[in-house]
């Protein structure tokens, strides 16, 4: 049962971060000047 919850939440976590990442560079072609301040 462990190994299924780690297995969860590392899908999970890699949704988000797939997720997060798109939005960002969709943000990054819309709004150049957000993703450098991010960055800086």
């Amino acid at each position: 049962m462990t190994n299924d919850w780690v297995m969860f939440l590392i899908g999970i976590g890699i949704l988000i971060l797939y997720l997060g990442f798109s939005a960002l560079t969709e943000m990054g072609t819309k709004l150049p000047d957000f993703v450098k301040k991010k960055k800086e």
